[in-house]
């Protein structure tokens, strides 16, 4: 199977990426990615396909839904609707929250 194209690109903060990687259960090669930027770095672009940012979206969603998140709830739900927002418009970049 050929690998999928990397077209989406999200700006995600550190908070973002551990929250991705609690609740969202990344495929292997995004959560590889996402561990690689450890918690105490800035901003960063992450590249991944639309097919994994729709599933990333899902799980998130779910595990939210299923009350999974705990006192993380409000930032899940807040990540969940910047995600869906970025793959609505085209527009990863976290300036839409300025």
């Amino acid at each position: 199977m050929a690998a999928r194209s990397l077209t989406e690109r999200i700006q995600l903060a550190p908070e973002e990426r551990e929250l991705i990687l609690r609740y969202g259960y990344p495929f292997d090669r995004l959560a590889r990615v996402l561990r690689r930027h450890s918690s105490r770095e800035a901003i960063r672009t992450i590249s991944m396909s639309s097919f994994e940012l729709d599933m990333l979206i899902g799980e998130l969603s779910r595990s939210f839904n299923h009350g999974e998140c705990g006192q993380d709830e409000e930032a899940v739900i807040d990540l969940c609707e910047r995600l869906e927002y970025a793959q609505q418009s085209g527009d990863g970049d976290l300036d839409i929250l300025q």
